[in-house]
């Protein structure tokens, strides 16, 4: 991949992305390789790798000539991209507040009709905990599915509160979500 050409994002909006899509490869070793160890691994410090990581990550199982473009396209993004980052700043000042930013998507897998949920959390103005995952069940609305990826980033930001009380630290200011 030494000479690929640069693409703006890891995964375009390219509409449905399902198992039966195009015929299967051999190699699944190698894709599980790619995607379970080492762009996982990146999810971490890269917030941009979340969802497309996330949706290659569906189907480690079977993957088709179709899924092994995907990945190639997430590794292109990396090429050009590798000085990116998560930049932590002092707070500005003593009292930290959350802020957290949720989506979700109704319906949005073909296979299993679930929802993916995704979410942001800051502390003051620091990234400090994000996630990318498929509902447990199927919802019937997308407002449901709103109120389920609600009350996951909920229940993260009153789990992170009860660390930071634990640590004598003071979060007393109304949480934005």
């Amino acid at each position: 991949m030494d000479g690929v050409r640069p693409i703006q994002t890891p995964l375009s909006i390219i509409g449905d992305i399902s198992s039966d899509r195009s015929t299967l490869r051999n190699g699944a070793t190698e894709y599980r390789s790619i995607v379970s160890g080492d762009l996982q691994y990146l999810t971490f410090t890269r917030l941009d790798l979340v969802y497309a990581v996330n949706k290659v990550c569906q189907f480690m199982n079977k993957p088709t000539e179709f899924h092994w473009g995907l990945v190639r396209l997430i590794l292109r993004y990396l090429k050009h991209t590798f000085t990116f980052g998560i930049l932590l700043k002092p707070p500005t000042n003593i009292q930290l507040s959350f802020t957290a930013y949720t989506d979700s998507d109704w319906d949005g897998s073909l296979d299993d009709r679930r929802s993916t949920s995704g979410y942001c959390i800051f502390l003051g103005g620091n990234l400090i905990s994000w996630s990318a995952h498929k509902q447990k069940t199927v919802s019937r609305s997308s407002i449901e599915v709103e109120y389920r990826g609600l009350a996951i980033v909920a229940s993260e930001i009153m789990w992170i509160s009860s660390i930071l009380s634990e640590l004598q630290v003071s979060t007393k200011c109304p949480h934005v979500l």
